[in-house]
């Protein structure tokens, strides 16, 4: 099956770090999304039969990922195995992003989440899981071209508008900033004027997997 596998990049220098086979796309405009503002421009125009828009921190990553028996990633990898999803920096079965995200991204979290959680239940009939059976962080995943496009379409670009549309709650500190170096500070201090990273993307950075809970997707690690 033919690959559509885009790494989004801020500065030249990090093309050096992506994979050969992907395609390099320059992000330079900074939305309280992140990445998913690129996904949500990029995905219409994708139609291979599957999908991944992922950082180009990616490699790094799965570098990190001590489950990972095979770091390598490859084409042949991605488009002879089987699958409907692939998670590319799979946790541990045990992992628990719902409940860490609470203590990470503590206090502002809970309020912003159960709203989030409404928004889901009665605009886009999808019933939050008390937890997630497989967590996805930062998009890394690939996906089969209609799993992809209906998430975009049905899930993604709702839920941005609604986050839009409540900003006093969605754009509130995610307590991500004591986590980051002062020059990562500095540089998103520089970008945004903001003194800490919004709550939005850390929620939005889970709905995939929100998405695809009891749906039966074939679901592996890769």
């Amino acid at each position: 099956m033919n690959l559509d596998f885009i790494q989004i990049i801020y500065n030249d220098i990090q093309a050096e770090h992506c994979y050969p086979f992907a395609r390099i796309h320059k992000n330079e405009t900074l939305t309280p999304y992140f990445e998913n503002s690129v996904i949500r421009e990029l995905i219409p125009n994708c139609n291979s039969g599957i999908i991944g828009i992922v950082s180009w921190r990616l490699k790094q990553k799965r570098g990190d990922m001590f489950r990972l028996i095979d770091k390598s990633l490859t084409l042949e990898k991605l488009t002879e195995t089987e699958y409907d999803v692939a998670v590319l920096t799979p946790r541990s079965p045990t992992h628990q992003a719902l409940h860490m995200a609470a203590n990470w991204h503590s206090p502002n979290w809970t309020p912003a989440f159960e709203v989030f959680k409404r928004f889901l239940r009665t605009d886009l009939g999808i019933k939050v899981p008390t937890e997630l059976s497989h967590p996805i962080y930062e998009n890394h995943f690939v996906a089969k071209r209609e799993i992809y496009h209906e998430y975009v379409s049905s899930c993604l670009v709702p839920s941005i508008e609604f986050m839009h549309s409540n900003s006093d709650i969605f754009l509130c500190d995610a307590g991500y900033a004591k986590r980051k170096t002062s020059a990562e500070r500095q540089r998103y201090f520089g970008l945004t004027g903001r003194k800490d990273w919004p709550i939005a993307p850390f929620i939005l950075e889970r709905l995939f997997s929100i998405f695809c809970e009891r749906k039966g997707f074939n679901i592996i690690n890769l």
